[in-house]
């Protein structure tokens, strides 16, 4: 099925979907590794997130949905969606002086400071390394770029092109938009439908807290459009390391 704008009205449907997916990601045991013993913060603080993402006032961010049919014969519902952050837009609008809108700290200010579910210390050094990522690899190509932010598939509905169909949803709106790039923080099961899709590696990350031995290692990939100019892109190819 071809996938269609997600709507406030979606977030349970998401909700469930990223819960029963992102475990099968070693980025969610890292940041969630207390999610058995409280349950109930890990659905209430995952499902404040993607109220966030689903509300039409938080316009620097979409959410693309596909459904299928979780029984034979039986009605629609949805199994995969993707999050990509289009502050591009409202940057083109406002200028350089626009300040993206941030996610995280809203939901932090509502109460998740303190969810049981997450090792803070992980999840805190989690999103430093992701910052420290995009601004070493991503940034400097400027703000004419978008970042596929989550990828999610239920397991039984993966292998069927959802994941690709969404991801081509957002190939084709970086094509049609004329931006230089769409980006993606790839985790290893993630990795491959981005080389299947063409998206190029550009560099290794680890992210891990000082004086621990466990560390989380993830992959900065990006997708340009076959028309956009190679003259102006910095030399980002590399690894980093965001401990």
């Amino acid at each position: 099925m071809e996938p269609r704008m997600g709507l406030p009205g979606d977030v349970d449907a998401v909700t469930r979907v990223i819960i029963n997916t992102m475990p099968l990601d070693p980025q969610w045991d890292y940041r969630f590794p207390y999610r058995k013993q409280h349950p109930e913060d890990h659905y209430k603080y995952t499902r404040m997130l993607f109220e966030y993402f689903l509300d039409p006032e938080h316009d620097d961010w979409v959410v693309m949905v596909v459904e299928d049919s979780l029984e034979p014969g039986g009605p629609a519902e949805v199994v995969a969606f993707g999050v990509w952050d289009v502050s591009y837009i409202n940057k083109r609008r406002y200028g350089p002086g626009y300040k993206p809108q941030d996610p995280v700290t809203e939901v932090e200010e509502r109460g998740g400071k303190h969810r049981r579910d997450a090792n803070h210390e992980h999840f805190d050094e989690f999103r430093r390394g992701q910052m420290k990522a995009y601004d070493k690899f991503f940034r400097p190509l400027g703000p004419e770029q978008m970042h596929l932010q989550i990828l999610a598939t239920l397991p039984q509905f993966q292998r069927r092109g959802h994941g690709s169909a969404l991801c081509r949803w957002a190939m084709d709106l970086v094509r049609r938009d004329s931006l230089r790039h769409m980006s993606v923080m790839a985790s290893p099961m993630g990795r491959e439908l981005y080389t299947f899709l063409g998206f190029a590696w550009v560099g290794s990350f680890w992210i891990q807290v000082p004086g621990e031995e466990e560390k989380l290692v993830l992959q900065a990939m990006m997708y340009r459009p076959p028309t956009a100019s190679r003259t102006s892109l910095e030399d980002v190819d590399g690894n980093c390391a965001v401990s």
